[in-house]
């Protein structure tokens, strides 16, 4: 968009005297010289200089280019506060819309098509209010507006919405503008979200989509080109057309410029791949897929930021399924189950990218110290400054060094199976699954072996979908418990009494101590504990001795209707069980005495209400007297605990992502600095919550938390031998 407004806007500049340092920048824009943008202005805004609206629509447009989101936000806000004191003019132009928009694609960037709707629904309410006399930028802000609309639509399955983004884009007269290939790239893009492979093709193709003439002087056209060039390779090989596509990837493999458009080097290597795969060429797929991962891993935020706005609704997950699914195939167990690891670091740190502030207070200090005004080691690396790939590896190293699980919420870390196989015990066994798209395997691994085996799971999202439906009744015997066993387990050799799970994207969900029958459940055959990721075991702290114990209950949320009475009593009986309680009820349990209580108590018991976000993990909250402690909150925390309890409902809940690590109330509790974590899948009749929590911290004196645990829930399985009352609790973390 940018290149194309600083185009019309040089044109305009030949009739009528300009501000130099507009120009100065209109063609820095032009040229892609992003970084040249940022050392220009970022200077001015740090010394806390003026600068015009017209200048920061330009600084905004290198940090969504370089994809800094942790800049491109704050700049966005500032602009819009700007525009709204009154300075909305740029020559001609009015800028109103620019922030909503340019938002607009970032949320399509970063994975989040509803708040990007939002964005450009806010967008175009204001355009249409204005005219193209006191606009001279009206079309190119429609075009913007409508791509990112019609995306947005068709991402969250409203087709009819998108298609007429379509039809309004194609309403517009180009007559002798320059916005040809900005309005044929916006109907194409829709036309990709739409799976409509066709017509994006027929889009591209149109003789208005590229620059001719005097535009094409005016204009450094190669981040025109390689978009429209992607599209068209893509439709091909969609529409069955492999030989050009495969003919159209080779040429932009050979582009000498498309390493620097990072969001569509990924696809393009992905895309060549699948070709080599169907066509035998192993060696040629493994190459490129293993080039397509360290692409992908190369920064820290999504790196959707072209294939995001064109619509492409692949995901970067897809480079590791088919690498993992290659490897297994070739017999390369180890491997494969490596780069399992690393698509999981790289979900987490795409979950993560949007948060402004990550790490507790002690690894802050850390990052702060490694960050210098010509570095971010969350944004793609200004190529332009001195060995500025080697100082990003360096400093990236000192960070895993100095604080390696803040290191791991930032990039990608090297995993390595030994490691991993290093922290299991003697009498230990990890199971860790993985659907590389259709096809589910599981990696069995112990001290001094790792296999790979393909799993024949059939539906199995709908399979579990109806085990969760007949847990939630009480009623109903879950017959789904025994076929989910012969699918998942049985054609392992698990012989040792402890057992690890990873569980990945629907398996999440699943009550792994239930599998089985009534008489013969996992939970009599193993002690059981629960892995996002095999990784986090080598940040595990050994047990913690001594200590308090924080017991929080029955807060007051204002509303009678709210009140837990049952987790009241929890409380007050686990204050009399637990060593140095500090009990805290009602109107006294509130989220600042959790923070108050960081590094000060060995057992942190949480019984109150929670609520789980799926769409918006990180607001998911425990609600707490005046106030609530967000997901997002315990990134910044300090625990130091041994354990904590959250005797809630759905805590263990969290967002599934594709590459499937997970955010929510266990993970962010890790990170905190909790050893482990007692969670449940679903809300559990209070009483039974009760009486499962009081026999577990009986059973904890002497007993590690798995085995504890599993004393407990047999004991409540006793009076109530439906899974509903006893399997939903799991033990996340050190099994100690």
């Amino acid at each position: 968009m940018l290149r194309t407004v600083c185009s019309a806007f040089l044109l305009l500049c030949l009739a009528r005297p300009v501000p130099a340092q507009d120009i100065k920048l209109a063609r820095m824009a032009q040229k892609q010289q992003h970084f040249e943008i940022i050392r220009t202005l970022q200077p001015r805004i740090d010394r806390q200089e003026a600068v015009p609206s017209a200048q920061l629509m330009f600084l905004a447009g290198a940090y969504s280019e370089t994809r800094n989101y942790s800049r491109l936000f704050p700049t966005c806000d500032r602009l819009q506060r700007q525009i709204e004191g009154g300075d909305a003019r740029m020559f001609g132009g009015d800028l109103s819309a620019l922030p909503h928009f340019m938002r607009a694609n970032a949320f399509l960037d970063l994975g989040d098509p509803e708040r990007a709707l939002m964005e450009a629904q806010a967008a175009d309410a204001i355009l249409a209010g204005q005219t193209s006399s006191a606009n001279a930028f009206l079309d190119a802000f429609h075009f913007e507006t409508w791509g990112a609309l019609g995306v947005a639509q068709a991402l969250l399955g409203h087709s009819g919405q998108a298609r007429a983004c379509v039809a309004r884009l194609e309403g517009v007269d180009l007559g002798a503008t320059l916005n040809g290939p900005q309005k044929f790239t916006a109907i194409a893009k829709i036309h990709m979200a739409l799976g409509d492979y066709a017509k994006a093709l027929e889009a591209v193709r149109n003789p208005r989509a590229e620059y001719h003439g005097l535009a094409s002087l005016l204009y450094d056209n190669t981040f025109q080109v390689i978009p429209l060039a992607y599209i068209q390779a893509r439709c091909q090989l969609e529409t069955g057309r492999v030989e050009e596509a495969r003919a159209g990837y080779d040429r932009l493999l050979r582009h000498p410029r498309l390493a620097e458009v990072g969001g569509l080097h990924w696809p393009v290597l992905l895309d060549r791949a699948r070709i080599a795969l169907r066509d035998g060429q192993d060696p040629l797929a493994e190459d490129l897929l293993r080039r397509s991962v360290e692409v992908v891993e190369r920064q820290r935020a999504s790196i959707g930021t072209e294939a995001g706005r064109i619509g492409f609704v692949g995901d970067k997950q897809a480079c590791y399924e088919e690498l993992v699914a290659l490897l297994a195939r070739l017999g390369r167990a180890r491997e494969a189950f490596e780069f399992v690891e690393r698509a999981k670091g790289r979900a987490l740190v795409d979950l993560l990218a949007s948060q402004k502030q990550l790490g507790r207070p002690g690894d802050q200090a850390v990052l702060a110290r490694l960050d210098s005004p010509g570095l971010d080691l969350r944004a793609i690396p200004d190529p332009a400054a001195p060995d500025s790939r080697g100082i990003l590896v360096a400093a990236r190293r000192e960070l895993q060094a100095r604080a390696p699980e803040l290191a791991s919420l930032v990039s990608v870390q090297d995993v390595r199976a030994g490691a991993i196989q290093a922290r299991l015990g003697t009498d230990e066994t990890l199971v860790e699954y993985y659907a590389a798209g259709p096809r589910w395997m599981a990696f069995v691994v112990t001290r001094t072996a790792l296999t790979a085996h393909a799993l024949e799971a059939p539906d199995l999202e709908a399979r579990v979908r109806e085990l969760r439906r007949t847990l939630a009744d009480p009623g109903r015997e879950p017959a789904q418990t025994r076929e989910l066993q012969r699918m998942l387990l049985d054609r392992l050799d698990l012989a040792t009494p402890r057992l690890t799970i990873v569980p990945h994207g629907v398996l999440h969900y699943v009550p792994f101590c239930a599998l089985g029958t009534r008489d013969a459940a996992l939970l009599d055959r193993f002690s059981l504990r629960i892995l996002p990721s095999a990784t986090l075991l080598t940040f595990l702290k050994p047990r913690k001795a001594g200590g308090g114990s924080l017991i929080l209950g029955n807060p007051d949320l204002g509303q009678a209707a709210l009140d837990l009475p049952f987790a009241q009593e929890e409380a007050e009986a686990l204050a009399r069980i637990l060593p140095e309680p500090s009990l805290r009820l009602r109107e006294a349990a509130t989220a600042g005495e959790v923070a108050k209580g960081a590094g000060r108590f060995r057992i942190i018991h949480l019984a109150a209400h929670g609520f789980f976000d799926d769409a918006h993990p990180l607001e998911s909250a425990l609600f707490l007297a005046r106030g609530a402690l967000k997901v997002a909150d315990l990134y910044r925390l300090d625990l130091d605990a041994d354990l904590v309890t959250l005797s809630a409902c759905e805590t263990a809940l969290s967002t599934v992502s594709r590459g499937d690590e997970v955010v929510g109330f266990t993970r962010g509790l890790l990170y905190a600095g909790s050893r482990s974590v007692l969670s449940s899948l679903w809300k559990v009749d209070d009483r039974c919550t009760r009486d499962l929590m009081v026999a577990f911290y009986r059973n904890l004196p002497g007993s590690t938390k798995t085995e504890a645990l599993r004393d407990a829930q047999r004991a409540v399985r006793a009076g109530h031998p439906h899974p509903y009352y006893w399997a939903a609790f799991r033990v996340t973390g050190n099994l100690e």
